[in-house]
């Protein structure tokens, strides 16, 4: 029996889904003495109207009114923009000028896909060049090419220490997952034969950096058996395949996610009458980034699934149960079930890439994990669908509906809130540490 293509739905999801954005939980996350950072700008949507406000108190600042725009990302004095999700003209919008009107930063380039890291912008035209240009540059073609032999049929990219890793065209026909300096010197690293479908499929931690790899990315009809776990040198190297004589289907990797050392999937797992996963036809397992060992962690599908102290698993599945698994030598040695039901997200908040609390996000409200006791406290107020949180920002966001609609800030301990705005809110678009 055949499984449609459905990779793209881990991050095209509904609305309500994409307003719980997580910065993702780091392979085997290393700890860090750094406090997460109390000062961050909220950029928000009131009445159509794009708005500004500080978490250390002042009032709302109006940038734009009529504001339209999607992938949102700050870097330096600016926010840079996609129109919308169709669009290839890449925007910037100066966040320090009140009146200025956005600008096309990409100029005469299709952009169709970028990012940003620090105060420089990467970004990917349709002609398969990657650029690299500094916020200070007045186009992106002002900046440098980091190569000119992407594939843009697969323009996914991640920036990790000073390389980039991109899929490439390997003597102009064949698709492979490449590397180069981010300056743009040097030789391209060959690392795989296939491509990252998407940035999200990189993860980090203290020393190396793993790759899920489709090693059949022309085919997007059927689901198969053509996922690979790399690893390699977080600075860069020679990669090794941790699972090269069996790879995982594509649909099982599509529908799961990293945790802990671990990246999730859902052997088996299938479409339903509507196209989307149905988590009751799937199996829980993990693979695991340091030795390639799979496990199997739950009878049914997971849907989410995130750190819990150094060695346990927070998940949820398909029957909106959630669960907490402890692994020690790739066997799941304990699992509790928590008190709780109809469990829709289960979330990490991190602090350069160390995790600082689990978040479980139920019908009822959102809790809080305590990773010692595995008991449950929910933040009052905090309502799973209108609720955002960044990582290396401090507390989490959120709408509140008991309120109007008013934009409040929550610590983790869920001890204390502040209102941050007097307008009703209808969306959270860009949380950016000061």
């Amino acid at each position: 029996m055949t499984k449609g293509w459905k990779w793209a739905q881990r991050f095209a999801l509904s609305a309500m889904t994409a307003l719980l954005v997580a910065a993702g939980s780091a392979a085997a996350a290393p700890s860090t003495n750094a406090a997460a950072s109390q000062k961050a700008d909220v950029y928000y949507i009131s009445d159509r109207n794009l708005y500004r406000v500080g978490t250390d108190g002042g009032a709302s600042q109006l940038l734009r009114q009529n504001f339209d725009g999607e992938e949102l990302k700050a870097a330096g004095s600016y926010m840079y923009y996609m129109y919308d999700e169709n669009s290839t003209t890449l925007l910037r919008l100066s966040l320090t000028d009140s009146g200025a009107k956005p600008s096309n930063f990409g100029k005469g380039k299709r952009i169709i896909h970028f990012d940003t890291k620090g105060s420089t912008v990467y970004a990917m035209d349709d002609s398969g060049v990657l650029y690299a240009a500094s916020t200070k540059a007045v186009k992106l073609t002002d900046g440098i090419k980091i190569t000119e032999m992407a594939d843009p049929n697969f323009p996914a990219f991640k920036i990790v220490e000073n390389r980039i890793y991109f899929n490439a065209l390997k003597d102009g026909r064949t698709t492979w997952v490449a590397s180069k300096k981010i300056d743009g010197t040097g030789s391209v690293q060959w690392i795989a034969k296939g491509a990252l479908d998407h940035s999200y499929y990189a993860r980090t931690d203290s020393t190396r950096l793993y790759l899920m790899v489709n090693t059949g990315p022309q085919e997007q009809i059927y689901s198969k058996d053509c996922m690979v776990l790399y690893s390699l040198p977080k600075k860069g190297g020679t990669a090794k395949a941790l699972n090269a004589k069996a790879p995982i289907d594509a649909n099982a990797v599509y529908s799961g996610g990293w945790a802990n050392g671990y990246y999730a999937f859902n052997k088996g797992i299938r479409l339903d009458s509507n196209g989307d996963y149905d988590y009751t036809q799937g199996q829980g397992y993990v693979i695991s980034a340091a030795t390639g060992k799979i496990t199997k962690l739950h009878s049914t599908g997971i849907y989410e699934i995130a750190n819990v102290g150094k060695s346990s698993l927070a998940f949820n599945d398909a029957a909106g149960n959630a669960y907490v698994v402890t692994l020690a030598n790739g066997k799941v040695t304990k699992t509790k079930k928590l008190s709780i039901n109809s469990v829709g997200y289960v979330r990490n908040l991190t602090n350069q890439g160390a995790v600082r609390s689990t978040m479980v996000f139920a019908e009822n409200g959102a809790y809080l994990l305590n990773p010692a006791s595995l008991t449950l406290k929910k933040m009052v107020g905090v309502e799973w669908d209108l609720c955002q949180y960044e990582d290396d920002v401090a507390g989490i966001f959120y709408v509140n509906a008991a309120d109007g609609g008013r934009l409040y800030w929550m610590n983790e301990a869920g001890t204390k809130s502040v209102k941050l705005t007097n307008g009703k809110v209808s969306d959270i678009v860009l949380i950016a540490k000061k």
